[in-house]
């Protein structure tokens, strides 16, 4: 199996253990230097480091939108990069309003340990909106 190969292995078992609503399987490729990297401008935004990173940040999203959910429609991989392109759906707890936008995930894994996720929004002012925050 080439390293590609694994790499998108990593990502859909850490997706696979989200649909089953183990937060912590979806962090199982993660360590202690894993950085997980949010649009600075959203409320959750900036760095995440570590194993319980991606829980803590969704404990963050859930304050702010109930039932964020990434529908993946394109998974690429490149050496030690996994590209997901998709799309985010969110409703916003304040304002109830609910939005779509496409949304894109770049993971760097290297030797099958996540190094970094990157996460990069297609409109984060429309998130804020449906957020009540602008």
């Amino acid at each position: 199996m080439s390293v590609e190969q694994q790499n998108i292995q990593i990502v859909k078992d850490a997706y696979a253990a989200n649909a089953r609503g183990e937060l912590q399987g979806f962090t199982a490729s993660f360590t202690a230097e894993t950085e997980i990297h949010e649009a600075a401008s959203l409320p959750y935004g900036g760095v995440h480091k570590g194993v319980d990173s991606f829980p803590r940040l969704m404990g963050l999203v859930k304050e702010h939108f109930s039932s964020p959910k990434f529908t993946q429609h394109k998974m690429i991989a490149d050496g030690d990069d996994v590209i997901l392109v998709g799309e985010l759906t969110l409703t916003g707890r304040k304002s109830g309003n609910t939005i779509s936008f496409r949304m894109v995930e770049i993971w760097t894994i290297v030797d099958g340990k996540t190094r970094k996720l990157e996460v990069i929004y297609g409109d984060t002012a429309a998130a804020l909106r449906a957020a009540g925050l602008i």
